[in-house]
């Protein structure tokens, strides 16, 4: 009896111990979340986002998540640094002066891997910031899932170089020491376990030797690794926190000096943080609903006009343009001069009033053209005169223009060279005109072969008289 209840009990506590793992394994995020407001993103997608990041103290990310929303100032940022390597403290400040990018942007200029790290990865940039737009919540969300599964796996705990705090089912990451800034570097398909999305596998950026990392064949398989340390300044740090349980973040202008230069100090304010479509810059927004919740009339557009000095806020309604206020004409009116159109045509009825068109019956008076009744050379054109019947002109051969009478002269001079009986020539080639001097024709009277002679005594080669 006691064997076989062994027999039993073995497999039943095995059993236990699986299911066991496997729920911790799972760690589910608290569920007093706030629930997302947007369109549900793909979970898998979201956990290969966010896996390279997620371990970063809270406010790197908070940083991080908002400068994903301006690709165009994180690749700047990024150049000017390489640009300019060794900027730190008072000196990186002063050169940021004339630097319009978004306060995030400017403050991550003290981490400068972080930007390389982006700007290599401009693509992850770009579908990281497009998520965050979408569902700020569910990217908070995912945040903590993933830590929580990196604090299971034995992977996330306090060191030197961070503090790992939970409260109430919160994980939160701070720097161990407040004036220095630790930015972890790992594998994401290590430091979270077994990764459970076999189709999104999260990439593996690792900085280079000047970073301060050890070499790269240590870090692919090994947990967190740590570099130089980075000084940590009023402007570049304390204001942004993620509110995890509301779901997005919080900024304080106050402890940040970019946001009181001129131009910003009217764009943001206390409170939750809140995108600015503008500082985007043109950048096309990848997912739809977020298009049409920011730039619902073609971003690229706009920015185009903006950059051309255009004012694409203030389009011209009707019956007005933009350059100079001009007012444009309204149906039956001619802007520059009131000059009235004619409203209505008539086709081709009788006289119609001060303001319609009438053809071909009577023209009102004052208003059109009065023409004569026959066209001849000299007759002036009445535009002042009383309605006139318009008279369909007739062709009259004793006032023909003399350009016309010389056409016809010369067509009657024609038709009777074609008419006349045929003259012989002696001599090669045929006959020339009347005062035609030329190869091979002959004179009517005195034709001569050869060359062409005059009416009377052409001359030639070779001709011979009738």
């Amino acid at each position: 009896m006691t064997l076989r209840l062994h027999r039993w009990l073995v497999p039943m506590l095995a059993l236990c111990a699986i299911a066991a793992v496997g729920v911790h394994a799972q760690t589910p995020p608290p569920p007093d979340y706030r629930p997302a407001s947007s369109t549900q993103l793909p979970q898998d997608r979201l956990d290969s986002l966010l896996a390279p990041i997620a371990l970063y103290p809270d406010q790197l990310l908070s940083q991080i998540l908002i400068a994903s929303t301006y690709p165009l100032d994180v690749v700047e940022a990024a150049r000017f640094l390489q640009q300019n390597p060794g900027l730190k403290g008072d000196a990186l400040n002063n050169a940021l002066e004339g630097k319009t990018w978004d306060p995030s942007v400017l403050s991550l200029t003290a981490f400068p891997q972080v930007l390389a790290m982006m700007n290599d990865k401009l693509e992850w940039t770009q579908q990281l910031g497009d998520a965050f737009l979408a569902n700020e919540a569910q990217v908070m969300q995912t945040a903590q899932s993933l830590r929580a599964r990196a604090q299971a796996a034995g992977n996330l705990q306090s060191n030197e170089q961070q503090k790992v705090i939970v409260q109430e089912k919160t994980i939160i990451i701070e720097p161990a020491q407040p004036q220095y800034l630790y930015v972890p570097v790992y594998n994401p398909t290590v430091i979270y376990g077994t990764w459970w999305w076999p189709a999104y596998q999260p990439w593996y950026w690792y900085p280079p030797p000047y970073y301060g990392y050890p070499p790269l064949g240590v870090a692919i398989t090994a947990g967190i690794f740590w570099g130089t340390a980075w000084a940590i300044s009023g402007n570049h740090w304390g204001w942004c926190n993620p509110n995890w349980r509301g779901g997005n973040i919080n900024i304080n202008v106050n402890n940040n000096y970019f946001f009181n230069r001129p131009g910003y100090n009217n764009r943001y304010q206390n409170g939750n943080w809140q995108h600015n479509p503008e500082q985007r810059r043109g950048v096309a927004y990848h997912d739809a609903n977020v298009q049409n919740r920011y730039r619902p009339n073609n971003p690229g557009v706009q920015t185009r006009e903006a950059y051309r000095g255009r004012d694409v806020t203030a389009r011209p309604t009707t019956g007005q343009a933009v350059a100079g206020n001009v007012q444009r004409p309204t149906p039956g009116q001619v802007g520059g001069g009131n000059v009235q159109r004619p409203t209505t045509m008539d086709r081709p009825g009788s006289t119609g009033t001060a303001s319609s068109l009438t053809r071909p019956g009577n023209v009102n008076a004052g208003t059109a053209m009065t023409r004569p009744g026959s066209m001849s050379s000299g007759s002036p054109i009445d535009r002042t005169g009383g309605a006139t019947n318009r008279v369909t002109p007739t062709y009259n051969a004793s006032q023909s223009r003399p350009q016309a009478q010389q056409y016809s002269n010369r067509g009657a001079q024609s038709r009777a060279a074609m008419s006349a009986p045929p003259q012989r020539n002696s001599g090669g080639g045929a006959g020339g005109a009347p005062r035609g001097g030329g190869g091979g024709g002959g004179a009517p009277a005195h034709g001569a072969g050869g060359g062409g002679g005059a009416p009377a005594h052409g001359a030639g080669g070779g001709g011979g008289r009738r």
